[in-house]
């Protein structure tokens, strides 16, 4: 009887140590620890993301209450560019960006058909303009680690565009 005591001790006190050591899962703790205690680096991080239009033909000029038309045609490209970094980088900073920004982003988009819409000037604008093209998203993107006392540094920054949506009709005046 104080064997079995001694053995549920042991196992019991095992247990403990062993979930407070592994989670209660039974699995090690994947988190890395940084030096200093530091969170760790985040890697690629993006801000200030707009949504812009990129003419892939030219635009048509109408008049007051004129009706314009514009094609995009099919075999026109769109390319995403990235800005401050070297061209080994591209396809790190495209993945990111996909991954944490929008999974619809392209490094390039190709019409496969002819698009094509029309659109009437209003009767209060003087000059108005159809364009044909793509939707973008453009963004400042950044890498950097985290140093000592838990300061973040940037190493390389710069701006990224990719098309998201091809092909995309608007009209400015």
């Amino acid at each position: 009887m104080r064997n079995a005591k001694r053995v549920a001790a042991v196992l019991g006190a095992s247990t403990l140590i062993f979930m407070g050591v592994t989670g209660v899962s039974g699995t090690a703790m994947a988190s890395t620890v940084h030096p200093d205690g530091c969170p760790p680096d985040p890697g690629y991080s993006f801000s200030a993301v707009t949504h812009t239009y990129h003419d892939m033909v030219s635009s048509v000029e109408g008049t007051s209450d004129e009706t314009i038309g514009i094609a995009l045609t099919s075999g026109k490209t769109v390319t995403g560019t990235i800005t401050g970094t070297v061209t080994t980088e591209e396809s790190a900073i495209f993945a990111s960006a996909k991954e944490s920004v929008s999974a619809s982003l392209a490094k390039a988009i190709t019409t496969s058909v002819t698009y094509s819409a029309t659109w009437k000037v209003p009767s209060n604008t003087a000059v108005g303009y159809l364009h044909a093209g793509a939707d973008e998203k453009r963004m400042h993107w950044e890498y950097g680690s985290t140093g000592g006392n838990c300061v973040y540094h940037i190493s390389r920054q710069g701006t990224a565009t990719f098309p998201y949506h091809v092909p995309t009709f608007w009209h400015t005046s």
